[in-house]
């Protein structure tokens, strides 16, 4: 591939280079990664830089969007090495600037990524080098393509063309009949594909002819698991706008292929399902597409060879259509990564350090200067990143369950041992005791206490005592005298994939911090809930991040109940918007005349559309049906068929267990119109779905069959239920009584949890600053501290989700400008964390002026799927933590720090 600096007419003096970093007494070269921060710190990303420094030839700089967006080109970084490409909100203009200012050795040309701007400009290059493409016709009503000058100029004298020589400026279309669309004097016929010609808008159509049925095929960014959707009946082009009529293509075993291409001589090809085919997106366990590798013809290697240089990419992706032995390049993408594949990493490390070892034996290099002109002060000037504060929920766990009663039995009322406050027993010895008492409550029950709660609450407890987290909490009443609350709680551990996913993204954040700054592992702090699924999560967690697997650290962690558990000051408000909640859902009128309606509770419009009080009756007539199946399948089936339908259990699980726990949800949801809704009930049946669609996913999609269909299948030969097209078959979860209850207990859930910590935007003050100001202080004093003091430092606070709910509120009133609105945030699922970044800025040397900082807040929902059936698990159970994203803009740190101790102080004028 010809070098992009050729491009520039670069004139190199053949000397050494300076001012770089020094490493074990040695200068290394520097590779610049100029991108947006959402593809600059990906996995793949990071894999791949983890390789190259491996090799222990070259230093990572980061520029950071703070520094990309906001500082002069002539502030940036010096770098030799340039990774930089475009992607939604890069100054592709402004990155040029740099390269031509600099001159780094640039991995892909920047100037030739103004050809992947427009998709004409796309067909017109392969068009020129004779790469094949659908036929085709142009509709052009802006004009024609803009082609950058340097870009023109650039083509011109390497390739010997001009661009938009021949684009197409026809403006006007005509439907001469329902099936034929004329361009100009050329003419298409559906199908066909219906292109914006700006290569950023993805909501592509497909338009079919009469005798397929007609109608429109909507294409667009993926949307969860949605690609497309098909809207029936005559549909018409766009009238607005310039597009490409591109023809439709069957293609081969309704697949893509998506090929990635690493400089002239390598490239890795992967297919996925065809988002034509129905809209779904089949994704794995890590929320990723599902696609499989798949061999290039050699032809088609041909054609990975001309993109790449063409277009001056040499990491590059490009699409290809398949169709009767024939391929078609569709689309060129510019840089693209294969996601997962050790392979691919490595083979893209070691070619790009070849190449870079060729440039440095060549003098390619931008720092052949005096040393006394460019010094260390343009290195130093750059935003650094100094702080990082992380708030983190605690991984998977196990479904929460507890039953309660209110004793007056002496035996029972003894086991607070004279405390006028909250006892709790976990030991095995203390909640034997608590299984003696219940014994002697039974055989002499007090006059008032329900015998057969008694009987209850005790076999529940005899049968639960040995599992982990098992605990008694006796709180004594008020009313009637001298009487005790038991409530027994069970489950809520951190599961193997819990494990699993503390690590990885323990893993994924060591890898990032080493890249961006190595120096926020000299003093990284942690503070830990005393829940012991949070402390499960800390040490599976910590000992990636440290690398340390002897978990010695954990003496170092900070366990903080007070600033990491619930508090007892917030309960009261939250039980305020709990009542409200419950009559809300309990009100069975129209919800116009619902008298606790509010327009701050935000309806999910299945919920809105149908009334509360007959959204959750359908729900019980749901379970209440599916219960049903399940008692017919218990009775029919001998345990050995049980045991087919799930073999393996995880979790200290067992048929017998699965089914306990949803007769007890079923108990929670009663069709008597004169019980009130508990709010929390929402969350005991999304958790034991989501739960169950993880851990039992065999087991949930079997025993609520019909008997008959589940007889057959057990009946059935599974050697002979294969596909015969190549493509794996969707793995779509087939039980549709489940399917219906997952989304709408889903919808519930959302609802219900929002709400809880505060309908009003003052209730959800009130309600944040109760129970997070302990953890909102430490975060300001540790924010002032990285301001104030010359080292870099790490601090995790792992928690519960009640805190990540109002803290995120917190934000949310702190008057603090965030890029996504409080509707917009969704199910903050286990292992979210909101991250305070703060980067400091030094001033150059001679400059006469103080160090800048600013703080930016990122946003992870934690392993959140929300099609959680139809996803792929493999054996670890675990969903992927999704990757953060930016949750505000920069912000000055004294004016956040401003925002935060507002908070605090209106705390204590409320103490007053």
């Amino acid at each position: 591939m010809d070098s992009p600096m050729s491009e520039l007419g670069m004139q190199l003096s053949q000397s050494h280079f300076m001012d770089l970093p020094q490493f074990e007494g040695r200068t290394k070269p520097i590779i610049g990664i100029c991108a947006m921060d959402s593809k600059a710190r990906s996995k793949a990303m990071a894999n791949i830089l983890e390789r190259l420094q491996a090799t222990d030839r070259y230093a990572v700089v980061f520029f950071g969007e703070k520094t990309i967006l906001d500082e002069d080109v002539e502030v940036w970084p010096v770098c030799d090495f340039l990774i930089s490409f475009f992607s939604q909100g890069f100054p592709l203009e402004k990155a040029l600037q740099y390269v031509q200012l600099r001159k780094p050795f640039s991995v892909n040309s920047l100037v030739r990524q103004f050809l992947l701007l427009d998709r004409r400009v796309v067909l017109e290059m392969l068009h020129h080098v004779g790469v094949p493409t659908p036929f085709h016709v142009v509709v052009s009503r802006d004009g024609g393509a803009k082609i950058h000058p340097l870009l023109q100029s650039v083509v011109e004298q390497r390739m010997g063309f001009r661009l938009g020589a021949e684009s197409s400026t026809v403006s006007e279309v005509e439907e001469l009949d329902p099936d034929t669309l004329r361009v100009g004097t050329r003419t298409i016929r559906k199908p066909f594909v219906e292109k914006p010609c700006d290569a950023e808008d993805h909501n592509i159509y497909i338009y079919y002819s009469q005798a397929q049925g007609g109608g429109v095929r909507r294409l667009f960014r993926k949307i969860g698991n949605k690609s497309s959707e098909f809207v029936p009946g005559p549909a018409h082009v766009r009238t607005e706008g310039s597009y490409i009529y591109e023809e439709f293509i069957s293609v081969d075993n309704a697949v893509d292929v998506k090929v990635y291409t690493v400089g002239n001589s390598y490239a890795h090809a992967e297919t996925r399902k065809s988002p034509v085919v129905d809209g779904h997106v089949r994704r794995n366990s890590e929320g990723k597409e599902m696609q499989f590798v798949t061999a290039l013809t050699a032809e088609e290697r041909e054609y990975a060879r001309a993109v790449s240089k063409a277009f001056g990419q040499r990491v590059c992706g490009f699409d290809i259509l398949r169709t009767h032995g024939k391929s078609m390049v569709m689309d060129v993408n510019g840089w693209s990564f294969v996601k997962g594949n050790d392979a691919y990493y490595d083979h893209t490390a070691r070619i790009l350090d070849a190449r870079f070892q060729e440039a440095l034996r060549r003098r390619w290099f931008a720092r052949f200067v005096d040393p006394d002109t460019v010094g260390r002060a343009t290195y130093e000037s750059r935003w650094v990143l100094k702080g990082v504060f992380s708030v983190c929920r605690h991984a998977d766990r196990t479904p929460k369950q507890k039953t309660k009663c209110v004793l007056q039995s002496p035996d029972v009322v003894a086991l607070l041992d004279g405390s006028a406050s909250e006892v709790t027993l976990r030991s095995p010895a203390e909640l034997s005791r608590a299984l003696d008492a219940l014994d002697a409550a039974q055989q002499s029950p007090h006059a008032d206490d329900p015998l057969a709660r008694i009987v209850h609450v005790r076999d529940v407890l005899a049968r639960k005592i040995a599992m982990p987290g098992t605990k008694v909490q006796l709180k004594p009443q008020r009313s009637p005298c001298g009487s005790v609350q038991l409530i027994l709680k069970w489950g809520g551990e951190c599961t193997h994939a819990g494990i699993v996913q503390s690590q990885d993204l323990g893993e994924n954040m060591r890898k990032d911090l080493l890249l961006i700054n190595r120096s926020l592992l000299d003093d990284v702090r942690m503070y830990s809930s005393a829940e012991r699924r949070v402390l499960s999560t800390v040490a599976a967690y910590g000992a990636s991040f440290l690398d340390d697997s002897s978990a010695s650290f954990m003496d170092r962690v900070s366990v903080r109940a007070d600033m990491l558990d619930d508090s007892t000051d917030a309960k009261d408000e939250m039980e305020v918007a709990k009542q409200q909640l419950r009559g809300f859902f309990d009100f069975s009128g129209p919800l116009a005349d619902n008298p606790y309606s509010s327009p701050a509770m935000q309806l999910p419009p299945e919920l809105a559309e149908q009334g509360p009080h007959e959204f959750l009756h359908e729900m019980y007539d749901i379970i209440a049906r599916l219960i049903a199946r399940m008692e017919r399948n218990f009775a029919r089936l001998s345990p050995a068929q049980l045991a087919q339908l799930q073999p393996d259990w995880c979790c200290n699980e067992n048929a017998d267990l699965f089914r306990e726990r949803w007769k007890k949800i079923l108990s929670s949801f009663k069709s008597d119109d004169s019980v009130v809704y508990d709010p929390a009930k929402a969350g005991e049946l999304y958790d034991s779905l989501k739960y169950d669609a993880l851990h039992n996913r065999c087991f949930l999609e079997r025993i609520f069959m019909s008997s008959e269909d589940l007889e057959r299948e057990l009946l059935s030969d599974p050697d002979q239920q294969t596909s015969e097209s190549e493509y794996p078959p969707d793995p779509l979860f087939s039980q549709q009584d489940v399917r219906t209850l997952y989304y709408k207990a889903k919808q519930l859930f959302d609802f219900v949890t929002r709400n809880e910590y505060g309908i009003e935007p003052e209730q959800r003050r009130k309600i944040g600053i109760q129970a997070s100001v302990p953890l909102l202080r430490q975060l300001i004093q540790d924010l002032q501290a990285v301001r104030n003091e010359s080292q870099a430092r790490t601090c995790f606070y792992f928690t519960k989700k009640s805190h990540i709910y109002t803290l995120l509120n917190l934000v949310f009133l702190s008057n603090m400008p965030t890029m996504a609105s409080y509707d917009k945030v969704g199910e903050l699922d286990y292992l979210t964390h909101i991250i305070f970044e703060v980067y400091e800025r030094k001033p150059d040397a001679d400059a006469d002026v103080q160090r800048e900082y600013s703080v930016r807040i990122g946003f992870s929902p934690g392993a959140n799927c929300f099609h959680v059936l139809d996803t792929n698990i493999d054996d670890t159970h675990a969903l992927k933590v999704l990757p953060r994203k930016n949750f505000t803009h920069h912000i000055p740190l004294e004016s956040a720090i401003s925002m935060l101790q507002r908070l605090v102080e209106d705390d204590c004028v409320t103490e007053k």
